[in-house]
Formats: C-alpha cells, structure tokens, sequence
C-alpha cells in the first residue's frame, strides 16, 4: 500500500482566503463570543502585528481595516467532505483526517504515469481550489500525515515509499507530529523522549504499561507493524456546495472569481463518480436571508469547471443585482452518466473547435431563452407553412424530401411570363418538375401550384411555380444556395 497525506495548514482561513483575490487583513475567531480570540492570521493581518492568541479587540486596535471571521467547524467539516469527493477522481480509497485527507493510491500509479505525475496533478488542483497543502508520502497512513505535517511546519523530511525504508526516515521527527495529548507528551519530554526513534527504542511492555496501549498501538500502526485499515468516504447521491465570501462582492464579476474555485470542486468530484449534471442551481446569497438564483441548464450532462462558468458569465451578466453577494451555493439534485467528448492523438482544428451543442447553449445564455431556435418540418405541404421553430437541439435534423431550396421568400415574387416560359435575370430552363402541391381546402387558404426547379442564363438555380387556376400566372418562391 501507497499513502499520499494531504494536510491543509490553518484549514478555517483558507476556506474563507480562497474565495478573496485581493488580500486583506483576515482573522478567524474563536472563544466565547464577548472575548474571541485569534485562532489563525493571514499574512496581511501578521505584517500588521497580529498573532495567534491574541484577543481580536487588541488585534483590530493593530490593524484598523482587520476583517474577523468566527470559526464555524460545521462548515469545515463539510468543506473536507467536499475535498474528499474531488479527491476521488484520484483513487476510491479517500478517507478524511482532522485537517486533511488520507489517499491509498498503490492501484492509480499506472493510471496517472507514475509517483511523480500523480503529486504534480493533485498540487496543481489543490493550487486550482485556492487551497495550500503539503503532502506526505508513506507506506503507512499516519506515517504519511507525519511527514505532511513535518513538511507544513518546516522540518526538514523525505517521505518514503517502501516500508524497510520507513523506521529510519520516522527516526528523527518529533513526536508532537503524531497528536499524543499533551500530558503525554510532557511526560515523556521530562525522560528525554522527544523523537520517534527514541519511543521505538523503548521496551514494549514497559511503554505500554506507562503510557497506555493506545500510544504503543499508535506506534505500531506509525511503524507498519500492525495493519492501519481506513474507512473510505462515500460522497452523497447529490451535489451541494457554499463558499462565503470574506467580504461583500459588488456586481457580477467579483462573483466569477470565487465561482471559479467552487466549479473546479464540483468538476473533481463530477470525474471522481464519473458523472456529469444537466442543471446545476447557482444561488447568490444576500444580506437578510436574501437571494438570487439562477438555473443553468445544457443539452447533455456537463462537468466542465470553465465551459459551465462560460455559461454562467452570460447569463450573470444580463443580472441586475439589488444588493451585494455574501455567498455563493451551488446544488445539483440529479447526477447522470457523463460521456466524455471524443478526441484523437493529435487533435486537430475540429477537435480543438467548439461543440454544436456547446456553441448553442452559449448563444442560449448570452441572447437569453427563447432567442436561440432550430427549424424543423412542419406537417403542412404548403412550403410557406411548412417549417415551424423549436428549441435549439444538439444533433442535426435530416429531411430526405424532393429538391428544396433553403431560402424561401417571405412572399413569391410574380415573374414576367411570355410564349416561351418565365424569366428571371434572363429567360429560366425549366430542369425538374413538376412537384403537384394542392392543399389547404379545409382552413380557407387553398394552394394548387406545380413547382419546378429552374436555372437562369447566369446559373443561378431557383424554385418556382405556376398557378394551377392561372397557368401564365409563374412566381418565384425560392433560391439554392
């Protein structure tokens, strides 16, 4: 087995950083509510002197435009649930830690080309997320979430892949690493324990009767001695997503930024169950309880991060908000079999092109509903009547009828007529026909023509025809491209 930990430094302001693209001074609070205190800083706030612990009155006294978020657990536990349903386009075997995730990816090395290719993608789309993680590689779970945590408060540590390998790369990390409670490690600091080398070297039964069976187990699991079974994470039959934001977002395209990040969650988790959504409800919440909604929906089920976005520009951009966006959610209740576009080795310029259906669903949102149609057949003989408009459709209809031209006249244009036939730009050959169209009795409006297809002496094919009651009476209806 293969362990890739992901932990996520001071998880409670990264959910609320990611979703701001200039920095501010933010703080996340905890504590009673008449005196919280700090419990993480971003950069800016810590250029301004402010630092964990610190009671959020004095740090606004450092930093007069701090902004203090409080702490909301719930919503962090949520926010991993929904890390681990991205992380699952990476292996099955997700489970989630108390600031990071567990991945098993043993079986997904050839799937992604290797070790290396494998890390390089999961830090780019956590870099996509608007999160930071570090990552820990182990034979072992809680071996793996060491070195992530080594390597996230600086401590010089190579992860290892193999378990031989994996006493003397714990050797030196500090115990601390491994979340004993703190009065056990006091007690063992006081005997000059303080390194995981020094706690392997110790006598197990002594250990274990001092400190407890759950240290030497932990211990043993840490070490590979005993299996360290974990259980995986199921993601919810259905999609359901928020991000605050940290501050109020005025107008449309503060919003796309942190849409962005949310979309790109929503992608990782749609590969991981490989699936796809055809409508996706996007609610921009105001103050008061307040919001906006705003439903997409697309031709066939849809998992791209900035297709889906390129649709929702369009349409947040016909918006007028009545007030600013607080926070942003997105649901999908149906989650459907999503089919990959095809492409080959080399693509080329169609492969690289916009999809039909794709191009019309962005005319559909920037022109709004209704304004994007197709023509279709229409159970009427008479030509002027026989196409009807209905919605933009992703695959192409055919019709295997006689010659037809693709333009009509809005109304036939009477031609000048002599002994030797009509005319038009020049005397017309008559080259098919005659097509006999007698309809209409029943609604008042009777047609009885015979249509012919003709050409003139410059080649310009057209459709015409003469009125069965007036036979010198010739009209052009139609033009071939």
């Amino acid at each position: 087995m293969l362990w890739v930990a992901l932990e996520l430094p001071a998880l409670p302001l990264q959910l609320v950083e990611r979703a701001q693209q200039a920095p501010i001074p933010l703080v996340i609070g905890e504590g009673p509510e008449q005196r919280p205190v700090v419990a993480c800083a971003n950069a800016a706030a810590r250029e301004a002197g402010v630092r964990e612990g610190m009671a959020v009155a004095a740090a606004k006294v450092l930093a007069n435009d701090l902004r203090c978020i409080g702490r909301d657990t719930v919503a962090e536990r949520q926010a991993l649930e929904r890390l681990a349903g991205w992380a699952a386009q990476f292996t099955p075997a997700v489970s989630i830690e108390p600031s990071g995730l567990l991945l098993e990816v043993a079986a997904s090395l050839k799937l992604f080309g290797g070790l290396a290719r494998l890390l390089a993608v999961l830090r780019d789309g956590v870099r996509a997320l608007g999160l930071r993680a570090t990552l820990g590689i182990a034979p072992t779970p809680l071996a793996a979430r060491a070195f992530a945590r080594a390597e996230a408060r600086g401590i010089p540590v190579r992860s290892c892949t193999t378990l031989p390998e994996l006493p003397a790369r714990l050797a030196d990390l500090p115990l601390f690493l491994l979340e004993w409670p703190g009065r056990t490690l006091d007690l063992l600091a006081d005997l000059g324990i303080v390194r995981v080398k020094d706690a392997l070297g110790l006598p197990r039964g002594g250990f274990s009767q001092r400190f407890g069976p759950e240290a030497l187990a932990m211990l043993d699991r840490l070490a590979g001695r005993v299996p360290d079974p974990r259980l995986a994470h199921v993601a919810p039959a259905r999609y359901r997503a928020r991000l605050e934001l940290p501050a109020e977002a005025e107008g449309v395209e503060a919003i796309l930024f942190p849409l962005r990040r949310l979309l790109a969650e929503m992608e990782g988790t749609l590969r991981g169950r490989g699936a796809g959504v055809l409508t996706l409800d996007l609610h921009l919440e105001h103050a008061g309880k307040r919001h906006t909604r705003l439903a997409l929906s697309f031709a066939s089920p849809e998992r791209e991060a900035e297709f889906i976005l390129s649709i929702a520009r369009e349409k947040l951009g016909r918006l007028a908000l009545e007030a600013p966006t607080i926070g942003l959610r997105l649901a999908a209740d149906r989650l459907l079999p999503f089919s990959p576009r095809e492409g080959t080795w080399l693509p080329g310029r169609e492969e690289r092109a916009v999809g039909r259906a794709r191009l019309l669903e962005r005319l559909a949102a920037r022109l709004g509903p209704g304004r994007v149609f197709g023509i279709a057949l229409a159970d009427d003989h008479r030509p002027e009547r026989g196409w009807k408009s209905q919605p933009a459709a992703p695959s192409r209809a055919s019709f295997d009828g006689g010659a037809r031209p693709a333009w009509l006249l809005n109304r036939p244009q009477r031609l000048v007529a002599g002994p030797d036939g009509p005319a038009y730009q020049g005397a017309l050959a008559l080259i098919a026909g005659p097509e006999r169209i007698e309809t209409g009795w029943w609604d008042g409006e009777p047609v009885s023509r015979d249509y012919f297809v003709a050409a003139n002496p410059a080649g310009e094919t057209v459709w015409v025809y003469r009125e069965r009651r007036d036979p010198d009476a010739w009209y052009l209806h139609g033009l071939f491209a």
